[in-house]
């Protein structure tokens, strides 16, 4: 209805003039005026598209006044060279015919509303006139081609290249069928109209595509950090592999040249490869992540990626077309199955809860894929895409469903930390229990050895003044005097004393010769041997050829003075002869020989009479030396031996 028309019904509304009655008839009449004036104008004013025609050119005419006038094809738009004309490779001219409505009686198009036109996509180059004005040009129209399929341009109509009335849009195509170039919607309308239009295109064919990109470059690092740290769950690489393969894959959408390939083609087959690559390793993923392992049929699908690999990188150009159609049905063929397959095991086997989830996100991308796959092979006329919208979420949601899973994974690996930090700890406080005893066993067996040290050494050494002290007393025959008493009990408090000595000191020194060493023990029992009437002989060096330890010289000094005990207590025998030498290499003997009745040395030894013997055995071995002892009827022969490499005691 024309603003013209609303008059009427005003004036009827201004027939009752006066009063408030009268004043709201003006105000409804007038807003009537103003809103019938306003929709009068957007209906006259709108731009109305004639005719849509295009002509295949040769590539050197780049201006529309060079076009010839016959040889025009009509064509509807989105229009695609695939479908109309294959196997087509150059440049289409596309003419649209508007009229500016509002200014066809107008003188010019001065007075009218600016104008804007929206383009959906020109594939693969191209360039925009107003009738003969150029608007907008690709960079390059040659190889390689600017790639402008996939970004929606908003190009102002300048009011000086507009002509009152009819006018016209040339729009310069250049491309192949094999890209399947053409050209995409055109909105000719008023700046708002355009802008919202070629905004809303905007965010559906580039903001969602780079929002997704990043989305899936940010998982597929985040995930694959995830797989460097936990290399056992091989689902989260395959995740990062799969990520890393889309996104080289969807790419496709945003980038607007061909670099780093010289040719169209060149990208094309890259983009190609990156497909069978990521359906690949989708399928792997999902294995992996369901827990299934096909070495086999993973074999096959790495070996395709290969072979497909190799043909496009060696294939002619006249395969190009046929070849890129099979290998992207068949790989869609494999994406449908990979997700079906996960989808089908997860509800009618498993029925795990994150088996479940990412079946609900899979769902959404295949039904995401199958729209937009029919759509792009021409077998629906569904024009709209919804990969770019529903990708972003399915991505999201998958990253959310393998975050919980790593969360959970995290929360069992510390449980197992704080049960295996329990066990520890129990293991600890049994080996601290263990090593307590143990030390408390070692402190007894330290007690036991120092009393029986002690045992030995007052047998050795007190037991031997005591029985030398006795046989004194037996041989003297007579009284003796009080001098005597008191030499005896001397020699028995100094022997006393060496034994405290001995086993609390470790401050004593090593006598600088051997006749020093063994000066007391000659004097003490050479009187007594002189009065028991026995020959005694000592044969000692002058000097050490290598001095032994003071632990040796008292172990030997207690084996020295039990074998002379034992000479006066049970030998009878009437010669007797001590040696003593050393030598350079380290090595000491000390013998005790003797030609009284002898003894049995081993029955001696092992019956309980043998303590001396045992007591001598054991001294030695501590000192690190041996004790070999040999008897017969003509007479008993003790050695002690320490140093040199000394052998296994002899009995």
């Amino acid at each position: 209805m024309s603003h013209q028309a609303r008059l009427p019904e005003a004036r009827r509304l201004d027939s009752h003039p006066g009063g408030l009655r009268g004043a709201l008839a003006w105000l409804v009449a007038l807003i009537l005026l103003l809103a019938g004036s306003g929709a009068a104008w957007g209906q006259s004013c709108a731009p109305r598209v004639d005719s849509v025609s295009a002509l295949r050119t040769a590539a050197g005419i780049q201006s529309p006044a060079a076009l010839p006038e016959t040889g025009w094809e009509p064509v509807s738009l989105p229009h695609h060279w695939e479908r109309e004309w294959p196997e087509f490779e150059g440049t289409v001219w596309y003419r649209i015919d508007w009229t500016r409505t509002c200014a066809e009686d107008s003188d010019n198009a001065s007075g009218a509303a600016p104008l804007a036109v929206a383009l959906d996509y020109i594939n693969m180059a191209g360039a925009v006139f107003a009738n003969q004005t150029l608007l907008w040009r690709d960079p390059s129209l040659v190889e390689p081609l600017s790639r402008g399929w996939n970004t929606p341009r908003l190009l102002v109509l300048p009011d000086a290249a507009l002509r009152p009335g009819r006018n016209a849009l040339f729009i310069q195509v250049v491309g192949a069928s094999r890209y399947d170039s053409g050209l995409g919607n055109t909105l000719v309308a008023d700046i708002d109209t355009a802008t919202t239009h070629q905004q809303r295109q905007n965010f559906f064919f580039r903001t969602l595509s780079i929002v997704n990109l990043v989305i899936s470059a940010t998982l597929g690092v985040f995930f694959l950090a995830v797989w460097l740290v936990r290399r056992k769950d091989a689902a989260y690489g395959w995740y990062a592999l799969t990520s890393a393969t889309w996104v080289l894959f969807f790419s496709n959408t945003v980038v607007t040249t061909p670099w780093p390939f010289g040719t169209t083609e060149g990208w094309s087959r890259f983009v190609t490869v990156a497909m069978t690559l990521f359906c690949s390793a989708l399928y792997m993923f999902l294995w992996s992540f369901g827990g299934q392992r096909f070495p086999r049929l993973a074999r096959v699908l790495w070996a395709g990626c290969g072979l497909v690999a190799l043909l496009f990188l060696l294939m002619p150009r006249g395969w190009y077309s046929t070849a890129t159609m099979a290998v992207f049905i068949g790989y869609v063929l494999l994406f449908i199955s990979a997700c079906l397959q996960f989808i089908v095991r997860a509800v009618f086997r498993t029925r795990e809860t994150e088996h479940l989830l990412l079946a609900v996100c899979l769902v959404g991308f295949l039904i995401a894929a199958i729209h937009d796959t029919l759509g792009l092979l021409g077998l629906a006329s569904n024009t709209s895409v919804l990969t770019p919208v529903t990708a972003p979420l399915i991505t999201i949601g998958m990253a959310l469903i393998l975050a919980s899973r790593f969360a959970r994974s995290v929360q069992q690996a510390e449980s197992f930390n704080a049960v295996l930090e329990g066990q520890i700890r129990i293991a600890r406080d049994d080996l601290a229990r263990t090593l307590t005893r143990e030390h408390r066993l070692e402190l007894d067996n330290v007690r036991l050895s120092e009393r029986l040290q002690l045992a030995h050494d007052l047998h050795d050494g007190l037991g031997s003044s005591l029985v030398r002290s006795i046989a004194l007393v037996e041989q003297s025959g007579s009284a003796i005097g009080s001098r005597q008493y008191l030499s005896m009990f001397k020699s028995l408090r100094d022997d006393l004393r060496q034994v405290i000595d001995t086993s609390s000191s470790a401050s004593a020194t090593v006598a600088d010769t051997p006749l020093l060493w063994l000066a007391p023990i000659r004097y003490r029992f050479g009187q007594l041997f002189d009065e028991l009437e026995i020959e005694n002989e000592w044969r000692i060096p002058p000097a050490w050829a290598s001095p032994p330890s003071t632990k040796q010289l008292l172990g030997l000094t207690r084996i020295l003075e039990e074998a002379l005990t034992n000479v006066i207590k049970h030998s009878r025998a009437t010669r007797l002869r001590v040696s003593l030498s050393t030598q350079a290499g380290g090595e000491t003997r000390l013998s005790v020989e003797d030609n009284g009745l002898g003894f049995d040395a081993a029955m001696v030894s092992e019956s309980m009479l043998g303590i001396g013997l045992r007591s001598m055995q054991a001294r030695a071995s501590r000192i690190g030396g041996e004790l070999r002892i040999s008897s017969s009827r003509e007479g008993s022969c003790i050695e002690a031996r320490i140093g040199g490499g000394s052998a296994a005691p002899a009995v």
